[in-house]
């Protein structure tokens, strides 16, 4: 994908949900294994001809939403709001944060145009829509109170869907079928999920549902993958982990973009880059993208704050990417081999550390500078590890809101050519605290809601400045 957000939302699902504007679960950082496959299968292209949303709570919200979103208009983002979302999450959350991440993804999106209806439940509204500006899919589901009014507690987004794999979600699924998904399904999280309890647990479960009838309703393969990972979830409390239909190619995208592709023309996630009043460096980037040219992009920029009096990392829109990005940037503000963090991977049954670079291109910045990582409840995974890391080796104050809490390192198996298990297998274990982020996300050192966060650091790093400098006698 070649959009702002899609550096970040090439994810595993992104949420909107009522504690937080934007939530990623982002995609999964680390190195990504191929997935398996044990039999092949074929898409279809999907039609671009918008779908007609039912006369239900559901259908009448994801209306709403698209007629708003589409719009382009505050007002009508506003009253959407008011008129849909759940008095609860309301109290959670500001509407004009939920306002101003509207505004980003439909930057990124363009609009987006509901293709297919997957699941019409009471609680749960599933749609695939298609994004104007990239001519993906994603999949829309609208999570409601389940008591009337049936209120709008959150929308997960997640994909990208190409559109030759669009008509996956709507393939029809038959018992047998069903039936030996589910079964090569748990037995993948028994062999793979990072906790082995967990995975054990999440196994039994499944099997439990489907011998209890709990989805002999299930007509097609989207419903079993939203419902199954729905069910999952209320167990492992682990975004990372999902499924999807025929989406392999979409994860091996992911994994190993291609060095050709648009990446470098939208600046590998670095979005701005400049020195506020002060002698503040600003630098925002969307996401942890790897490889030399990601490094290049990222050298380029540290390059042009050089010499800043404090420096400002931007990741409140950042929902993750590559462990290779935060070690490079990391390195640059240390002096000496520093440990940033550790792995513990299941399948291999072996850990490994993460250690700063011995060298980087141009300078390294002086270990007494200021530094600020700005959050919101949107920053996801990789971006999580680099706040997380530097957090608690007390190299950067943290300011805004407290993250997503997405810890683990994933990799795919395909089942039956028809459905991508994203697995966790590896977990982040930080040499400081003994522990991660996972679940909890990380705590800001100033919390205040993510739109207040960069004057809060500017504010913050004025005070500091005057201080280094009185201590310099300049």
């Amino acid at each position: 994908m070649s959009t702002r957000r899609s550096l970040a939302v090439t994810v595993l699902c992104l949420l909107w949900l009522s504690t937080t504007s934007l939530v990623a679960t982002p995609k999964a950082f680390g190195q990504c294994s191929k997935p398996t496959d044990s039999k092949a299968g074929t898409g279809s292209a999907a039609s671009t001809a918008p779908a007609a949303l039912p006369d239900t709570p559901g259908g009448r919200c994801a209306a709403a939403f698209f007629e708003a979103f589409n719009a382009g208009d505050d007002d009508r983002m506003r009253d959407f709001e008011r008129r849909y979302r759940a008095a609860s999450a309301l109290a959670k959350r500001p509407i004009q944060d939920r306002i101003e991440q509207a505004n980003g993804l439909r930057a990124d999106f363009g609009s987006l145009t509901p293709l297919r209806v997957v699941n019409a439940g009471t609680t749960e509204f599933a749609i695939l829509a298609r994004s104007s500006r990239t001519g993906d899919g994603f999949m829309l589901t609208f999570q409601l109170e389940d008591q009337p009014p049936h209120g709008l507690v959150s929308i997960r987004i997640g994909g990208p869907v190409p559109p030759e794999a669009e008509a996956r979600f709507t393939e029809p699924i038959d018992e047998a079928l069903r039936r030996d998904t589910i079964k090569q399904i748990a037995e993948t999280l028994r062999e793979s999920y990072v906790y082995p309890e967990v995975g054990e647990q999440m196994a039994k479960d499944l099997a439990k549902y489907e011998s209890e009838g709990r989805y002999s309703d299930v007509a097609s393969s989207g419903d079993l993958a939203q419902r199954l990972t729905a069910d999952l979830f209320a167990v492992c409390k682990d975004y990372h982990l999902t499924i999807e239909p025929g989406a392999g190619r979409a994860y091996r995208a992911t994994c190993a973009p291609d060095a050709g592709d648009s990446r470098d023309e939208r600046g590998y996630g670095f979005r701005k880059v400049e020195r506020l009043p002060g002698n503040i460096g600003y630098v925002k980037f969307d996401a942890f993208d790897a490889g030399e040219r990601a490094q290049g992009v990222a050298a380029a920029a540290l390059a042009f704050v050089a010499g800043c009096d404090a420096l400002v990392f931007d990741l409140r829109e950042n929902g993750g990417g590559s462990p290779e990005m935060i070690r490079f940037i990391s390195s640059y503000l240390f002096d000496k081999p520093t440990h940033l963090n550790s792995f513990y991977d299941r399948l291999n049954n072996k850990t490994s550390e993460t250690w700063t670079l011995d060298t980087v291109p141009g300078r390294r910045f002086p270990n007494d500078l200021p530094v600020y990582v700005l959050t919101s409840s949107f920053t996801g995974s990789a971006a999580e590890e680099f706040t997380y890391n530097l957090k608690n080796l007390g190299r950067a104050v943290v300011v805004g809101e407290t993250t997503v809490g997405a810890a683990h390192l994933v990799t795919g198996r395909i089942i039956n050519g028809r459905f991508l298990v994203r697995v966790p297998y590896a977990r982040a274990y930080n040499p400081i605290t003994k522990k991660n982020w996972e679940g909890v996300g990380v705590s800001p050192d100033i919390p205040v809601p993510a739109s207040e966060a960069l004057d809060a650091a500017c504010k913050d790093a004025a005070d500091k400045v005057s201080a280094r400098r009185q201590a310099r006698g300049s």
